[in-house]
């Protein structure tokens, strides 16, 4: 990250200089402050400003650095000691302070702190500002989900969306938010890839001194999504004992940080998202009924990209467009061939996959036109043989069985046999299961 020192003392910048290029850190110093007042648009991740330059008060500059680089959090650096400063520089704009003598390891800390939230806005307002948060096809399970969307949106109800992964979970979550009209940011967690012990304290906040290190307070996601909507994908992951937690922030409105006394009270949108079937995760313990309940106020189910096959040359249409125009290639479709191949094929990794393919294909490609060829060999692969009847139900049973997700009762139901027949088949076929 690229910080501006703004500070009048030449070894004591020299020493932070020193410190933090340790650590990655390209620091640039300026020792006056409207110096540094003509330094700001260049583009600095952070501003650390000495409040006692011999130019400027430096309480009078933050909020014209706040004017010039709105993005840029300043921490001001004083030796003032006393409540007062540091209430007046956060309230003109600035984002945290810290008192001289400087601990310099507290300063990494704030800067990671700084440099996390820089990163968060930054996601935030890049996909913010992309056009691809549109639903693309053509079937009537699609013009059904636009539909919802439609009626929901202006409503703060919670949403579930089901669905198999690559389907385009988020893609509708981002569009409810989109039409709800709220003001505040859309905040995604993926439940799946924070780490068990930290959960909490990412989604909640905590207090300086909860925690060992906790050395200064955060504010949660929950907080970040104040005043717009919060997007649990993969709900089924979410810690279970965090579960009634959620609940609360869905039924009044307040969440708690870790080592806080009380609750705070905050205005989010909660939509959540699972690629799992809602009663498998309930029946195994991952999903709490009362918040799946509350959750499900307004149900979304997406299906899968083989069950509306007239979606698929409108989305790889739409996809082949996106990577010719990125990889200036001039490339006017798909051969029959390819077309057929896309037809066949089962998409278990659904719009995502796809996407994926055609962005090869487009790589591939030397003429004008993708072939067969130009696509994965393993996905596109389709034997010209006719296959055995042992085959095709070997095929037809795999296919349910990944469907229910390994779940010998519903897959059996779906197939409409008996689940001790489904057993002995699997058994014969040779189809890997857990019993």
């Amino acid at each position: 990250m690229d910080v501006l020192l703004i500070e009048d003392d030449e070894s004591f910048a020299f020493s932070i200089a020193e410190y933090l290029a340790d650590r990655g850190y390209n620091l640039t110093v300026v020792r006056e402050g409207w110096k540094g007042l003509d330094e700001v648009p260049k583009g600095y991740g952070c501003i650390l400003l000495d409040l006692g330059l011999p130019d400027v008060d430096g309480i009078q500059l933050i909020p014209k650095l706040r004017e010039i680089a709105a993005l840029s959090p300043i921490i001001v650096l004083t030796g003032r000691d006393d409540a007062n400063t540091a209430v007046e520089a956060m309230k003109t704009g600035a984002y945290d302070y810290i008192t001289k003598p400087v601990d310099l390891e507290e300063l990494v800390l704030t800067l990671r702190r700084v440099g996390d939230m820089v990163s968060l806005q930054d996601k935030i307002s890049y996909l913010e500002a992309k056009e691809e948060f549109i639903l693309i096809g053509q079937s009537r399970p699609l013009e059904e989900i636009r539909s919802l969307i439609d009626k929901v949106s202006p409503h703060p109800t919670p949403v579930f969306i089901v669905g198999e992964t690559g389907v385009g979970k988020e893609v509708v979550a981002r569009l409810i938010h989109k039409a709800s009209g709220r003001k505040g940011n859309f905040v995604d967690i993926n439940c799946s890839a924070i780490p068990r012990d930290l959960f909490e304290g990412e989604l909640f906040g905590f207090k300086a001194g909860s925690f060992t290190g906790a050395i200064k307070s955060k504010k949660g996601l929950a907080q970040w999504a104040d005043g717009g909507t919060l997007f649990f994908d993969e709900v089924g992951d979410l810690p279970i004992e965090l579960q009634p937690k959620l609940l609360r922030v869905l039924e009044r409105g307040e969440v708690r940080a870790l080592g806080e006394g009380k609750n705070v009270k905050v205005d989010v949108r909660i939509i959540a998202a699972t690629n799992s079937e809602p009663e498998v995760m309930l029946t195994g313990g991952r999903l709490r009924q009362d918040l799946y309940f509350r959750l499900s106020a307004f149900l979304i189910p997406i299906p899968p990209l083989r069950e509306r096959k007239e979606d698929i040359f409108v989305l790889a249409d739409h996809f082949l467009h996106e990577f010719s125009q990125r990889m200036r290639r001039n490339i006017e479709g798909f051969s029959q061939e390819a077309q057929d191949a896309f037809l066949h094929y089962p998409w278990p990794g659904n719009a995502r996959e796809l996407k994926n393919m055609i962005e090869r294909g487009v790589i591939m490609c030397d003429g004008r036109v993708i072939e067969r060829k130009h696509l994965p060999l393993e996905l596109m692969h389709r034997p010209k043989e006719i296959l055995s009847l042992q085959e095709i139900e070997k095929e037809h049973i795999s296919t349910a069985l990944k469907r229910f997700q390994g779940n010998i009762s519903r897959a059996a139901k779906a197939l409409q046999i008996p689940r001790t027949t489904l057993r002995d088949k699997l058994r014969d076929l040779g189809i890997p299961y857990k019993p």
